[in-house]
C-alpha cells in the first residue's frame, strides 16, 4: 500500500505519494533510471520510486511483456511510463485521451552502428546486411531514416533480427559481426566500445532527432488526482539528470552496481563510456524539443490514416515542467540559464 506523505515545502503543506511506481519499456533507458532511483533524490521529494523493466528476465520481477504497458498505466498499476511513443497517438484517435507526455530526458538518439574496417559510410552497407535487436519506429525506424540520409540505399540491404540477453544484453550482436555474419550492426553504448575491442569500429551516421528513451507517459486522471506527486515526481527527474551529470563518479558505482550486471558489462572503461554518452544527451530541461516530436510521429503515425487525425503534439503537456522551470529551480540548480541550456540537435529530419 502506497501512502500519501505530508511535508512542508516553500511554506505550503504538500502531499505526495510515499512510492510511485514506473514501468520502464526497455533495459536500454535504465542508466537513468537507475540513477534516479538509487541516487537518493527521490527521497528529498518525498517519495521512493520503484521500477519494473518490459521485455527483460532478471531477479525480483516477472516477466512483463511490451502491450503490457498501455493497460498496466491506464489501470493503475503503474503510476508513470517510461517510453511508449507510439501508442498514445493510437488510443487518442480512438478517443481515449488519458495518455499524458509529461517531459523527456533526451532528444537525440544515443544508439550506435558497429562496423568492418571495410565499411566506411552508410553506402558501403548497400547490398549488404545490417544486424538489428529492435523493430519500433524510435529505433528502427530512426536507424533507416539516419542511414538514408547518410547515403545508403534501404531497398539493398538484408536487416538481420538478432535476440539480445535475457537482461537485455546486444554482446550477440556486437559477437556476430566480429565473426562475420554481417559487416555492421545497430546496438547501444557501451556495446559500441566492446566492438572496438574486437577490431571494429563506430560507423559515423548523420544524427537525427527523435523521441527516444525516458520519456515520461502518464494517465491525466492519476495526474489530476496526484498534483503534488507529479510536481515532486518532475522535479526529482530534474535533480537526477543533473545528477547524473555532475556526480560522474557515484552515477558510474550505481550502474557498475545495476545495469552493468544485467546487460554483461563488467569493464570500467565500458561503464565510464556509457555514462560519457548518455552525460553528454541528458538535458537539463526535459523538454522535448519540436524535431524530435515530429521524427517519432513522422516515423509511424504521420503515415496511418487511423491515427494522424491527432497532431504530433496533442499528447504533451508539459505545463507543470514548465511551472517549475519558471520558478528559477533549473537555472539555480546549474548555475545560470547558459548553464542549463539543453544540447543542441542536428537539425536534420
Amino acid at each position: 500500500m502506497c501512502l500519501a506523505m505530508s511535508f512542508a515545502q516553500g511554506g505550503c503543506d504538500i502531499m505526495v505519494k510515499s512510492q510511485i511506481n514506473m514501468l520502464c519499456s526497455s533495459m536500454s533507458h535504465m542508466p537513468l533510471l537507475y540513477v534516479w532511483r538509487d541516487s537518493e533524490v527521490t527521497s528529498q521529494h518525498g517519495f521512493e520510486l520503484r521500477i519494473d523493466i518490459t521485455g527483460v528476465r532478471i531477479p525480483g520481477q516477472r516477466f512483463i511483456r511490451h502491450d503490457e504497458r498501455a493497460p498496466s498505466l491506464l489501470n493503475g498499476t503503474y503510476d508513470v511510463l517510461s517510453g511508449l511513443h507510439i501508442e498514445p497517438y493510437y488510443y487518442r484517435a480512438k478517443g481515449d485521451k488519458r495518455f499524458v507526455y509529461l517531459a523527456q530526458a533526451q532528444n537525440d538518439w544515443d544508439d550506435r552502428v558497429i562496423a568492418t574496417q571495410e565499411v566506411r559510410s552508410p553506402a558501403d552497407l548497400n547490398g549488404k546486411k545490417v544486424i538489428i535487436t529492435a523493430t519500433a519506429p524510435c529505433v528502427f525506424g530512426n536507424l533507416k531514416h539516419s542511414l538514408e540520409i547518410g547515403g545508403a540505399d534501404l531497398s539493398t540491404i538484408e536487416w538481420v533480427r538478432v535476440g539480445r540477453g535475457d537482461g537485455g544484453s546486444y554482446k550477440a550482436a556486437v559477437d556476430a559481426v566480429a565473426r562475420g555474419d554481417a559487416p555492421a550492426a545497430a546496438l547501444d553504448p557501451p556495446f559500441d566500445r566492446q566492438g572496438e575491442k574486437q577490431g571494429l569500429h563506430r560507423l559515423d551516421v548523420p544524427a537525427v532527432p527523435v523521441i527516444h528513451n525516458a520519456t515520461m507517459c502518464a494517465n491525466r486522471e492519476w495526474i489530476t488526482a496526484n498534483e503534488d506527486t507529479t510536481h515532486a515526481f518532475l522535479r526529482s527527474m530534474i535533480d537526477a539528470i543533473h545528477f547524473f551529470k555532475t556526480e560522474k563518479q557515484k552515477s558510474c558505482e550505481i550502474m557498475e552496481q545495476t545495469i552493468a550486471r544485467h546487460i554483461e558489462v563488467s569493464s570500467a572503461d565500458e561503464v565510464e563510456h556509457l555514462w560519457s554518452t548518455w552525460a553528454a544527451l541528458l538535458s537539463p530541461k526535459p523538454f522535448p524539443h519540436p524535431l524530435a516530436v515530429w521524427n517519432v510521429y513522422n516515423l509511424d503515425v504521420a503515415h496511418n490514416t487511423k491515427a494522424n487525425v491527432v497532431g504530433p503534439f496533442e499528447i504533451w503537456d508539459t505545463s507543470i515542467l514548465r511551472d517549475i522551470d519558471d520558478s528559477g529551480y533549473i537555472d539555480e540548480l546549474y548555475g545560470g540559464p547558459e548553464e542549463a541550456a539543453n544540447p543542441h540537435v542536428n537539425a536534420a529530419i
